[in-house]
C-alpha cells in the first residue's frame, strides 16, 4: 500500500499556490481509491507520493486507470487546477502504478 499526498489551495499567484485549505491522503494500492469531495473554494491541488501513481480528477467517484488518468512519478509533487467548467462535488482518485 502507498499513501498519496493532497493539499488544496485557494488561490494561485505569479505561479505560486497561496491560502491553504486543508490537506488529506489516500490510501492506495492496485485498486483505484477516491478522496473525499474537493472543497468547493479550492483552486488548486498539490498531489505527492514517494511510489508513481496515476491520478484523475472528476464528478462523482472517478476511476483512475492508465487509460484516463495523469502519471505521477515517484517523489514529484503536481499542481492540478480543481475547477473544471462545470463540474461540481468533485474528487481526486489514485491508483499504484
Amino acid at each position: 500500500m502507498a499513501t498519496l499526498y493532497i493539499s488544496y489551495f485557494g488561490s494561485v499567484d505569479k505561479l505560486v499556490a497561496g491560502d491553504p485549505i486543508k490537506s488529506e491522503t489516500i490510501t492506495t494500492s492496485g485498486t483505484s481509491a477516491a478522496s473525499g469531495v474537493v472543497p468547493s473554494n479550492a483552486a488548486v491541488a498539490a498531489i505527492h507520493s514517494d511510489t508513481a501513481h496515476y491520478v484523475t480528477i472528476g464528478a462523482g467517484t472517478p476511476t483512475a486507470a492508465i487509460t484516463n488518468s495523469f502519471y505521477l512519478p515517484p517523489n514529484v509533487t503536481r499542481e492540478i487546477r480543481t475547477f473544471p467548467a462545470g463540474q461540481t462535488a468533485l474528487k481526486i482518485a489514485a491508483i499504484t502504478a
